[in-house]
This record gives C-alpha cells, sequence and structure tokens, in this order.
C-alpha cells in the first residue's frame, strides 16, 4: 500500500521571485493561500486589501507542469472581496527532481539586442520567468554564443523579451533558438554541487570580481581555478609556468539572480583586461569564431592563502592550506515544487503565483511514498 502523509507550513516569499520548496516524497496534491493578500497580517507583514491578486492555488499530479487552478481576488468592499476561478497558464507550479530534469520545447528568437546584457526576443511567448536557466543555439548571425546557457534576468514585451548578464556589445543580431533547461532556484540535474561556470565578466580590480552567467552558487571559503582561452586575453588566470593551475579563494560572493558575482582574493590591477584585447570587457565577436568558453572550476575548500589582507575570517576557519574538495562533491540533489512567479495575477503572458509584493503563504501538501497509476 502507499503510505500517505499530508504535511504543512510557511513561508514568505521575496517579491516577483520563484520560490522552491524541497518535499522528498512524491507529491500528488499541492495547495497554497496568500495569507497577506486575503487581508490578514502574519509574520510581521500587515495585510493588504489591493485586490487583483491571486489567493489561492492548487496543483495535483493530473495537471500541466507550469500551470495551477487558482482563485484570484477582485476589488475589496470593507474586509470582503469577489474571487473569480479559473487556470493560470505560466508560471504555476512545476514539479521538479533534480535526477530527472524536464525536457522543454524550443522556442525561436526572432532577434536579440546587443548591449552590456542581452534582451532576447522571441517569435512568441517564451513562458520563462526571472531564475530560469536556458540555452540559447543556433544563432545564425552569432555562432560565439551558440550553446551558452544563461539566467535570465528580467522579462518583459508581453512575455516575448528576457534579459541576461551577457555582454554582447558589438555583436549582430541574429535569430536561432532557446529553450529552457532549468532554474536557478532548483538543484542542478548533476545533484552535486557546485559546477563548472561560464564567465560573463572579469574586473580588473584590487580584490578581483567575476560575474558569471549562470547564478553560481559559490561561497566564502571556496578555491577555485580557471580554464581562460586565449581569445579571452587575462592568460594570468591560467596554468603557470610550473604547470600548477591558478587558485584563487572566494571573499565574498553574491548569489542572487541578475548579479551572480563572487569576490576572490586576487589583485587583478595588472593582469590582462577580459575579454580581447580588440573587444575590451566584451565577448569576442563572431570575427574570432570558433573558440572555448572561459569557465571557472571549483577546486575545492579549506585554502586560506591571503585571506587577513582583505580582512576575511571564515567561519568554521578551514583547513589551512590544504586542497580539500568535499565542498566540489556534496550531493545537493533533491525533489520538490517550484512556485512560480510573474504579475501575481492569472494573466495569459505576464502572470504567476506569486507577484510584486512581500507576502506570507499557507501551504499544504499531500505526499505519497508510492504511487500507483490512477485512471482518468
Amino acid at each position: 500500500m502507499a503510505e500517505t502523509q499530508i504535511t504543512h507550513g510557511s513561508f514568505r516569499n521575496v517579491a516577483v521571485t520563484p520560490y522552491y520548496l524541497p518535499i522528498p516524497n512524491l507529491i500528488q496534491s499541492f495547495e497554497l493561500w496568500n495569507l497577506t493578500q486575503m487581508d490578514s497580517t502574519v509574520g510581521g507583514i500587515a495585510g493588504s486589501t489591493a485586490g487583483t491578486r491571486i489567493i489561492r492555488a492548487y496543483f495535483n499530479e493530473y495537471l500541466t507542469q507550469g500551470t495551477a487552478l487558482v482563485d484570484q481576488a477582485g476589488t475589496y468592499s470593507g474586509t470582503i472581496a469577489p474571487v473569480s476561478s479559473g487556470s493560470l497558464l505560466v508560471n504555476g507550479f512545476t514539479l521538479y527532481n533534480s535526477y530527472t530534469p524536464a525536457f522543454y520545447a524550443a522556442v525561436a528568437i526572432a532577434s536579440f539586442t546587443p548591449g552590456t546584457t542581452t534582451v532576447w526576443t522571441t517569435s512568441a511567448p517564451h513562458l520563462l520567468q526571472v531564475g530560469d536557466n536556458v540555452r540559447v543555439y543556433g544563432l545564425t548571425s552569432a555562432p560565439q554564443f551558440g550553446g551558452l546557457v544563461m539566467t535570465v534576468t528580467a522579462v518583459g514585451g508581453g512575455g516575448t523579451t528576457f534579459t541576461t548578464l551577457l555582454d554582447s556589445t558589438g555583436a549582430t543580431t541574429s535569430v536561432g533558438f532557446m529553450q529552457k533547461v532549468g532554474n536557478a532556484y532548483v538543484a542542478s540535474s548533476t545533484g552535486v554541487y557546485p559546477e563548472n561556470r561560464v564567465i560573463a565578466k572579469i574586473t580588473n580590480t584590487n580584490p578581483m570580481v567575476v560575474t558569471t552567467l549562470v547564478q553560481q552558487n559559490y561561497y566564502v571559503g571556496d578555491v577555485v581555478t580557471f580554464d581562460i582561452p586565449t581569445v579571452f586575453d587575462i592568460s594570468e588566470l591560467n596554468a603557470g609556468n610550473n604547470g600548477l593551475p591558478f587558485q584563487a579563494t572566494v571573499i565574498a560572493a553574491n548569489n542572487a539572480v541578475g548579479t551572480q558575482t563572487v569576490t576572490l582574493a586576487v589583485d587583478a590591477t595588472g593582469f590582462g583586461q577580459f575579454a580581447s584585447p580588440s573587444n575590451a570587457t566584451h565577448w569576442p565577436l563572431s570575427s574570432s569564431y570558433p573558440f572555448s568558453f572561459p569557465v571557472m572550476v571549483p577546486f575545492g575548500e579549506g585554502n586560506i592563502n591571503n585571506f587577513q589582507q582583505f580582512g576575511i575570517t571564515p567561519m568554521p576557519l578551514p583547513y589551512a592550506n590544504q586542497n580539500v574538495l568535499s565542498f566540489a562533491k556534496q550531493n545537493i540533489g533533491s525533489k520538490g515544487i517550484l512556485i512560480g512567479a510573474g504579475d501575481g495575477t492569472a494573466d495569459d503572458t505576464t502572470g504567476g503565483i506569486i507577484g510584486d509584493s512581500e507576502d506570507v503563504w499557507y501551504w499544504k501538501a499531500t505526499t505519497v511514498q508510492q504511487a500507483f497509476p490512477g485512471v482518468i
């Protein structure tokens, strides 16, 4: 027999940010209430009567991933608001198993706007949300970007544009394709943390700051090395004359989607300039193609190197000057449910359960350790 378990809890969201809730058992149904938008003051967050917000959402194993059944409140009259019920088609609930990632259909790219960040335009609504990771490929006029995986930092255009941290200044706009491959708030499909990260930018400062194209999830005390193709210059980060890899220790990290930086105990003021002598600070253009991607590689933890000159004392204090690979092998595989974010309404292209305010939510899940095929 299947063992059924009902669990419940609460959480506070960050505005327009998906929320991942790890639940190890198979989720048969999931219910969610926005206590704040139902005019209840909970956890120090004042109740609201703003109206036109999703206040309840429901999902079960028979519904399409990324959708939800929802109740949406209208304008309040006193303490009561009219409520309409229906389906949310975008940024609803998605069940995740990090070892068996979902497959998402390709969406055509109509163009992109080159700049210090890149705005991509799709031929049809892409159904992406901030935090989704996408791969672009088949870019006929910009092959140098083909295969890049990037985190979505903004969406717009009625659901047909998305922004990434790629500096594409000087590139030629192009048609092509994009495909969602995951989400920054969910463990990677390998279940091992962290992974190689493709580099978006490197500063010539002391200390050096590296920006990655996807959320990098490094922390203070982690040690990294680099693999930088010659077209990106800054050869100082590659192996030296002795053949040993260049090692750098993380002294600060900002894992927020849209920032995605790590600060390293390295003085880079005398280094070459990322990415190319002829295209300083941004990615090489198609004339330099083909080339491999510049990556930051997890190397271990515990090497304190020159922490002290930067005023950093990690807690707990790591093993001194040892290359301990434990952090690079931690298994973070998980199962759970991702609660989508958009404008907080059931709009067909910009909708999403979590909106642009900080709210307190109550959730209840019915789970089983084993499930049997059902008949509809």
